[in-house]
């Protein structure tokens, strides 16, 4: 069986994927490893979620997982593409205006809903804008080139053999394709799905993702602080946004108490109903003994700062993907970005993991780690890019400002003002 592999599935008919499913099994826990090397082990282990198929509307915003193909053209018929006289080009070849050509007219044709009678050799047939012109015609002559007469027309101009005509199939050709694989379904593809008269694709659904918090000292907010040791939770709200900003379907399960008998059961419920579960702190505490006692887990000391100790595990019957990240509002801003998102990425099939890397100047000097990969919630601005607050404030007053994470790689120990620094654009970008 995969490894994040699923029993449970959508309401809506499951089609089929040609993803290969991972056989890898969850390693035990080792030592330090880097951010890139944790972050390839854990999207390892995560499939994309099944593709199904949704109503055009439903699927807006989500990425295709088929090439869309028209099987009609577009127009469905040749029509004429000025009002005129429909003509076999040859009949009036010799038209000039001191030598026009007189022609029969035999009929009018002004709806599209009628197009009459074949075209008999050296006669017309009025046809209005957009009316279909009668089989045998090749082309239409203005009405500006005749002098407009009803039983007879006197054309005295040539024309092409094509001329003025919309062809069958000119806009879009049956076979032809019109959007692939990999798309995301916005407006302007929902008009195009609808206009050739598609009311489902094949997309891959909004993954579930449930989001929870431990901490005996964290308070839910709403509720009144009753210690000097209380602090409202803002990493609950702070992940369930950013998981929701980047397409999830989001069940903020709360906060709990640093408690085995209350994690395991919060954890039980939301198995039910996630295709991931995230939770924010608890790795010093019983979080780890709770998810070894329900599947697979793996801990690491990940050389990234802020942060420290992150986990991963396969946990119950359906072996639901759990990620952990470090408690602390800042830690668990950069665990999200570095680890989630991408996360999220991969269930739902995105080509790309990371975030939108560019290079911007630093508009003050900045100091790295050693041993560590060193992630700055940052402000860009026309000028360059600075830290968003004081890291060691850990506040939600200053992530709220961040829409970049500077990437300081391990042994930078000072990057001056002015010089050039890696840059995570933070805010959604889906193409």
């Amino acid at each position: 069986m995969a490894l994040f592999g699923r029993k449970k599935q959508a309401a809506a008919t499951v089609e089929q994927v040609d993803e290969t499913a991972s056989d890898q099994e969850v390693p035990a826990s080792s030592a330090s490893i880097g951010m890139a090397e944790y972050r390839a082990e854990l999207l390892a282990a995560i499939e994309p979620l099944r593709p199904i198929g949704l109503g055009v509307l439903d699927a807006f915003g989500r990425r295709l997982c088929e090439d869309i193909v028209s099987d009609i053209a577009l127009p469905t018929f040749t029509s004429a593409a000025t009002g005129g006289y429909a003509v076999r080009a040859a009949d009036v070849a010799s038209a000039t205006p001191s030598d026009p050509v007189r022609l029969p007219v035999l009929d009018t044709l002004d709806s599209p809903a009628y197009r009459g009678a074949p075209l008999l050799e050296r006669t017309a047939i009025r046809v209005a804008l957009g009316a279909p012109v009668p089989e045998g015609a090749d082309a239409v002559v203005a009405l500006d080139r005749t002098d407009g007469g009803e039983s007879e027309v006197r054309v005295d101009a040539s024309v092409a053999v094509g001329q003025h005509l919309r062809l069958a199939g000119s806009d879009i050709a049956d076979g032809t394709l019109l959007l692939e694989r990999g798309r995301i379904v916005d407006a302007g593809a929902v008009g195009l799905l609808a206009e050739v008269g598609l009311d489902k694709v094949l997309v891959r659904q909004s993954p579930r993702v449930a989001v929870l918090t431990i901490g005996s000292d964290l308070v839910p907010p709403g509720l009144p602080l009753t210690s000097r040791l209380h602090r409202y939770d803002a990493t609950s709200s702070l992940i369930a946004a950013g998981a929701r900003a980047d397409g999830a379907q989001v069940f903020a399960a709360g906060t709990l108490a640093d408690d085995a008998a209350v994690i395991l059961e919060a954890l039980t419920d939301q198995l039910i109903r996630a295709d991931l579960v995230v939770v924010v702190g608890g790795l010093d505490g019983a979080l780890p003994d709770v998810l070894e006692r329900l599947g697979e887990l793996r801990q690491r000391q990940v050389t990234v700062h802020p942060g420290g100790t992150h986990a991963f595990a396969v946990v119950g019957d359906d072996r639901t993907p759990v990620i952990a990240l470090p408690a602390g509002v800042w830690p668990a801003f950069v665990g999200y970005h570095a680890f989630v998102r991408p996360a999220l990425n991969r269930l739902q099939g995105e080509p790309n993991e990371l975030p939108v890397s560019r290079v911007l100047p630093a508009r003050v000097a900045l100091h790295g780690q050693r041993g560590a990969t060193e992630l700055i919630p940052a402000v860009t601005t026309g000028r360059g890019v600075e830290p968003a607050g004081d890291l060691g404030a850990d506040l939600a007053r200053d992530v709220a400002r961040a829409d970049a994470l500077i990437v300081l790689p391990p042994g930078t120990d000072l990057v001056p003002a002015n010089s050039d620094v890696e840059v995570w654009m933070l805010t959604p970008a889906r193409t």
